[in-house]
């Protein structure tokens, strides 16, 4: 076994609430009659605690996404472990956002010290500023591709699996030695399966979250050990799709399930063990920190739909340069791509144009960028991404990104500036540095530079195709960074838990 000081993450379950019902789940989701949410109070501690600890500290679930106070909390942890260098963040367009993720994990010495486990879901989406900005590992899963969980609900007794057998098998657990301790509402625990169980069934409860309890040693686990008696993760043991929402789960286990009324066994989503058939010959102790899926780049396969722009507000502005047939050209290209419900002018010439074109008009005459911005918001309805076009329609490979690709709303998009500055922004209007207002003629004006992404012609099929080159010259670059800034020793050894 492994102190969890010498563990390359600790988790802190913040609530083991999911939309999902993964078969053999870690945390046994679907279980629970009520699942539980951690308190901020609860959380500070646990964040608090960790301070001195040199690896990774996750916020996990369940799905930590849909806590009511992710925010805040995130917030918290970001004020108060770890470290900002933002290399991390995804900034640039990219249509292939896992191979950023993965280029960020496929590094074990540089993260940021921070991590977040999620399924990615609309919840995700609506903090994908606050994300990137915080977590320089993020280990995803939408589980909506094949990914083989190991039966965890059967007991080594029910095998027949004699004490001395038992003690080394385990010790070499794979769960505890290479996944991670964890801190749940009740306490924490050398093993995060541990700190599971002991939600799942009332246990006494895990240590005192104090600082520095992540130095124990193996020789203290022992008024813990008990919940490895519960489970089968040492073992060799069947895997299932976790897409199936199938629990395989021994004779002990049944009657376990039963006392607590779990709502998964009451649907039918259990399979019973027969512990009299198992064959251990035919299955294989888990020895490697990924056994459940091959391809680590089938991490997100429906929730890439998620994460597209979902609603765009699409805004044509013309100046005094642009003439009523460059006017009529644009709004009629606009039209026909589907990207046109405003037109924004101070030329009284422009408006019968936008009329023909059955758009509505907004009259700039007279009024300040900030007052015209409020109003497209308010008459537009706009709770997501906007997109002004300035004198000209932007590149039809251009408005395909837009279509094609996940954009990062804390961040400002353009063309590359000429003369007469961008012909396009496309923003979101929950964008923090939006949080005062804005003046939509000029926008960009509140963002920090590292969120101001011009988007060149030229750059618009790489983004649509997905530059994995890019991202992983990038993950190179990070471990050099991490050398330098920390003196370690480079590695390429992804650390993943589901």
């Amino acid at each position: 076994m492994k102190s969890p000081a010498d563990m390359k993450i600790i988790q802190i379950d913040i609530t083991n609430a999911c939309p999902k019902r993964c078969s053999n789940c870690t945390r046994f989701c679907g279980h629970h009659v009520e699942p539980f949410y951690m308190d901020f109070e609860t959380f500070k501690q646990a964040v608090d605690s960790m301070k001195g600890f040199k690896g990774i500290v996750g916020i996990m679930g369940g799905e930590p996404t849909i806590h009511p106070e992710f925010e805040k909390f995130v917030r918290y942890f970001r004020d108060n472990f770890g470290y900002d260098d933002f290399s991390t963040a995804c900034y640039e367009p990219t249509s292939n956002f896992v191979n950023h993720i993965l280029a960020n994990s496929y590094h074990v010495d540089y993260s940021n010290q921070r991590g977040l486990w999620t399924s990615v879901n609309n919840k995700y989406y609506e903090n994908f500023e606050l994300i990137q900005d915080t977590f320089g590992y993020q280990l995803v899963n939408d589980h909506s591709n094949p990914s083989m969980h190991e039966t965890l609900m059967v007991t080594r007794k029910e095998l027949g699996i004699p004490d001395d057998e038992w003690v080394k098998l385990r010790d070499n657990c794979w769960i505890q030695n290479l996944w991670s301790a964890s801190i749940t509402p009740k306490g924490a625990f050398f093993c995060e399966v541990a700190a599971a169980l002991d939600t799942l069934f009332d246990g006494p409860g895990g240590w005192k979250v104090e600082p520095g309890w992540w130095n124990r040693k193996p020789a203290d686990f022992a008024d813990q050990l008990h919940w490895c008696e519960m489970c089968s993760a040492a073992l060799p043991m069947p895997k299932r799709d976790a897409n199936e929402e199938i629990d395989d789960v021994s004779p002990v286990w049944h009657e376990k399930l039963v006392q607590i009324e779990s709502p998964k066994f009451n649907k039918g989503l259990v399979e019973q063990f027969d512990p009299k058939s198992y064959k251990p010959e035919e299955h294989q102790v888990i020895q490697e920190v990924t056994p459940y899926m091959e391809d680590q780049e089938q991490r997100i396969g429906k929730a890439r739909e998620l994460l597209l722009p979902h609603r765009i507000c699409s805004v044509a502005w013309f100046t005094d340069k642009s003439s009523d047939e460059n006017t009529r050209r644009t709004v009629e290209t606009l039209k026909a791509a589907g990207r046109l419900d405003f037109v924004l002018s101070a030329n009284p010439t422009h408006r019968p144009v936008a009329e023909a074109a059955g758009v509505p008009f907004i009259d700039a005459a007279g009024r300040t960028g900030t007052e015209l911005f409020n109003e497209i918001r308010q008459q537009g309805k706009v709770r997501d991404w906007f997109l002004l076009m300035r004198d000209r329609a932007p590149a039809t490979s251009q408005l395909e990104l837009f279509r094609s690709c996940v954009f990062n709303p804390g961040c400002v998009y353009s063309d590359r500036r000429g003369n007469r500055g961008p012909a396009f922004r496309f923003f979101n209007v929950r964008a923090s540095s939006l949080a005062n207002g804005g003046d939509i003629f000029d926008i960009a004006a509140t963002y920090p530079k590292r969120k101001i992404v011009v988007i060149n012609g030229s750059d618009a099929s790489r983004y649509a195709l997905g530059d994995v080159g890019v991202f992983y010259r990038r993950a190179v670059k990070r471990l050099h960074w991490a050398k330098k800034r920390m003196g370690l020793k480079l590695g390429m050894v992804p650390v993943t838990t589901p």
